[in-house]
């Protein structure tokens, strides 16, 4: 009769690997016929946005789009802030071995540095510097053995294994809309000169055939006002959304991943006919994961005393998610205006972006270092360059607790600002408050070896005649009644029978095991 292996589906995921490939998009940006020439480049700012990404043979291709915003001072009188706003598409090659199509990829894009020069007063040039982080994973379905069927006269051995497996991915496309109205003592706004939105995600939940992800939406609004100051608003959108996520339930942990893919703003008049509420439209794409501790019994090994058995044994390494952690860092500095640059008046902007340097997985805590960017746009009493604007780097050091890694794992990181605050402390410098957070997913590789094929062969031919009547076996080292049935063709219910084995899992070394002739087939 032939024997068939009864298989049980388990979805896991194996780290292909992670690569960062830098890329360059350079633009030439033409003034339009209805803004000012430029008189000085203060901020150019780039926003990534992946609009396509997918794996192929030992390779990902990267589809995106850079928002370009060039912030400058205007030749005319008063030199009033302007700014020009452009989008770039650009394409991009990573290079993985071992990645194929239709695997699981995650791009982040980090942008390291954007250059502009003037070509002259109606055009410019824009160079932007960007790393593109992409980490590959193949999910897909482990087939774990867990019994057999037409299995007489053939021992099983079967041994309890636990894995943290994936029991359920989604991708989501989520839009809200929320209005903000501006405090009284801010004035209207007259024109929206630049936005910044970045999101990041605070917890999330599993439930019955869904998770809830929760979330922040950070923005910063520059823009004029009627009188022809700069002013700026800023805060946090909290969000809540329900994804659905077949087969999660509310035992399990769930990861959740989010990253702005369009955002815009409307501003119209309040009851007072000034223009004070803001519409904020912003589209996110979510990405969630469950997972499951599972615990089953499955087949380590067989054998018959009869029949001779072929078995094929395949390995399979795994990346199994572990643990999630989070920590946050004070930087508490002074930002020290250039010498030659204008006296600082007033802060108008600030905007603060991390960059994350190095990963270090350690004994029971890992540890990110990185560096702050922070710019300052600022107002000056230098009548003949009323706007300025000063840049600098703050390191910092984040050690996230986490009593389950080792430092053999595998850690995917996220970093953003929750918040920065600044004060005038003097003519030339500025105190500045930045905190930054950081959050770790650590996976740990194991192996795992299966039955994946098993056939019943011919009968076995034992002599008898030549075998015999008693063996007295000495237990050694590293044996176990299964081994030792094994090797002597015979079964473990046998041995304890003969042997009087009060307990079949325990034998000692230099125990004395009789095997007799008849005990075999």
């Amino acid at each position: 009769m032939p024997v068939e292996l009864i298989k049980k589906p388990i979805k896991v995921c194996i780290i292909i690997g992670e690569e960062i490939s830098s890329t360059v998009v350079e633009e030439d940006i033409n003034v339009p016929d209805v803004s000012p020439d430029i008189y000085k480049i203060l901020y150019p700012s780039a926003r990534v946005v992946i609009k396509n990404s997918e794996t192929a043979a030992d390779k990902i291709a990267v589809n995106g789009q850079v928002f370009i915003d060039v912030l400058y001072t205007a030749d005319t009188e008063g030199r009033p802030l302007s700014s020009l706003n452009i989008s770039a598409d650009f394409n991009h090659t990573i290079s993985m071995a071992g990645v194929k199509p239709r695997m699981s990829e995650s791009v982040d894009v980090v942008v390291q540095h954007v250059d502009c020069h003037i070509i002259n007063s109606r055009k410019i040039n824009v160079k932007i510097i960007m790393d593109i982080n992409c980490i590959v994973e193949d999910i897909y379905e482990l087939e774990m053995p867990v019994d057999l069927r037409g299995s007489d006269y053939i021992q099983l051995l079967k041994e309890p294994l636990g894995i943290k497996g994936i029991t359920g991915v989604n991708e989501e496309r989520y839009g809200f809309k929320e209005i903000v109205q501006m405090d009284l003592e801010k004035p209207p706004v007259k024109e929206v000169l630049k936005t910044d939105f970045w999101t990041y995600i605070k917890d999330s939940q599993s439930m019955e055939g869904k998770m809830q992800i929760f979330g922040d939406i950070a923005y910063n609004i520059l823009y004029n006002t009627e009188e022809g100051e700069i002013e700026s608003i800023s805060g946090e959108i909290p969000y809540s959304h329900f994804m659905e996520v077949p087969g999660a339930d509310g035992d399990m942990e769930s990861l959740a991943f989010a990253g702005v893919r369009e955002s815009y703003i409307d501003v119209y008049e309040d009851a007072q006919g000034e223009k004070r509420n803001i519409s904020i439209n912003v589209f996110l794409d979510l990405k969630g994961k469950t997972f499951k501790y599972l615990r089953h019994e499955a087949l380590a090994d067989m054998y018959s005393p009869k029949w001779n058995i072929a078995m094929d044994i395949e390995s399979y390494d795994v990346h199994e998610f572990l643990c999630k952690g989070m920590n946050s860092t004070v930087i508490k500095d002074t930002m020290k205006i250039k010498h030659g640059d204008p006296d600082v008046k007033k802060v108008i902007f600030m905007n603060a972006k991390p960059i994350v340097d190095e990963v270090k997985v350690m004994e029971d805590k890992v540890g990110i270092e990185g560096s702050v960017g922070v710019c300052i746009l600022y107002k000056s009493s230098y009548s003949a360059e009323p706007l300025n604007y000063s840049t600098d780097q703050f390191p910092f050091k984040v050690m996230i607790d986490m009593p389950e890694v080792k430092t053999h794992m595998f850690s995917k990181t996220n970093c953003w600002v929750e918040s920065v605050n600044h004060s005038v402390s003097g003519e030339d410098q500025i105190d500045i408050r930045v905190i930054v957070a950081v959050s770790a997913h650590i996976y740990k590789k194991t192996n795992k070896k299966f039955i994946c094929n098993a056939e019943k062969k011919e009968e076995k031919k034992t002599d008898f005649d030549k075998l015999p009547a008693v063996t007295v076996y000495f237990v050694g080292k590293g044996d176990t009644l299964w081994k030792i049935a094994k090797k002597y063709n015979t079964t473990t219910e046998a041995l304890v029978k003969y042997n009087n084995i009060e307990n079949p899992d325990v034998i000692n070394v230099g125990d004395k095991l009789l095997v007799l002739k008849n005990m075999r087939q």
